[in-house]
């Protein structure tokens, strides 16, 4: 599943092709898939895309939201003049005449272009509320990792009471959005702390240290266009990202440590894969 790098990737370049473009007519296939009165969207204007959390936001002149979540196989084609651009969970449909046979949503635009989400597995969603509601639609979601808002005397009141492993901790989206786990394995090894450390152990200066190694992470990841592992995940122009070639511990079992030299193991917490270096990570 595409974390907040990809998704952060994908709405930001989603963004330089629908901005300005109005609706003519959608058409859903697939009736779970679109939530809400797509006929509040006609003749609107796209006037911004951005992203909370995992989500993107395509955000309409009349005050309007469309929220979509890609979950494991969503994926964004863009169709202009015979040019095709896509982003999300690469398959064959990027190749196949559209809408094809994974073709959930169809978004046709005054000018002729045409915006598809697809999504093979149907976990994906399209969602539309009004701008007034996001507050409550975000409500049961901490604050994006990378916001201003995550800060250290934050973190501190949400480890406190905190008995589990702060990776677990970490990757709870209710205490903080966007720490998936090649990031939270990458996070603790960049600030040296044992992934299986209660919460509620870390001092502050750890916490400090944490929080500051989550946010280079993360915009790292930004940087290079999130991670590849095995084709499931390319940008909004169908290039795969690249942060895979800089994972400090993440898939490289048995390498050396950056740190420190150590050799990099991995274990299984909480159902995760979990890398990290018992030498330096205490």
């Amino acid at each position: 599943m595409p974390e907040l790098p990809e998704v952060e990737t994908i709405a930001k370049k989603l963004k330089s092709v629908v901005v300005g473009r109005k609706i003519e007519e959608i058409q859903i296939f697939n009736p779970k898939t679109f939530q809400g009165d797509a006929q509040l969207l006609l003749s609107q204007e796209i006037v911004d895309v951005s992203r909370r959390a995992k989500i993107i936001e395509m955000v309409f002149a009349n005050d309007y939201v469309l929220l979509t979540h890609l979950k494991m196989t969503g994926q964004y084609l863009f169709q202009n003049d015979g040019d095709l651009i896509a982003g999300g969970h690469p398959t064959n449909d990027w190749q196949e005449q559209l809408p094809g046979k994974h073709t959930r949503v169809q978004i046709n635009f005054e000018d002729k272009s045409k915006l598809f989400f697809n999504d093979m597995r149907k976990f994906g969603w399209l969602r539309l509320v009004a701008a007034s509601s996001l507050e409550t639609v975000y409500s049961a979601l901490g604050p994006d990792i990378i916001s201003p808002e995550v800060t250290t005397d934050y973190l501190l009141s949400q480890f406190k009471r905190r008995k589990m492993p702060i990776k677990q901790a970490i990757m709870l989206n209710e205490i903080v959005c966007g720490v998936g786990n090649i990031y939270a394995c990458d996070s603790l090894n960049l600030a040296k702390i044992s992934p299986f450390r209660p919460a509620q152990s870390l001092s502050r200066e750890e916490v400090d240290i944490l929080l500051s190694s989550m946010k280079v992470i993360i915009n790292k990841a930004i940087e290079y266009g999130g991670t590849t592992f095995d084709g499931k995940y390319v940008d909004i122009e169908g290039k795969a990202g690249s942060y895979q070639t800089k994972v400090l511990t993440y898939g490289r079992e048995g390498k050396n440590c950056y740190n420190c030299g150590g050799t990099i193991q991995k274990t299984k917490l909480g159902g995760r894969g979990t890398y990290f270096c018992p030498d330096c990570q205490i």
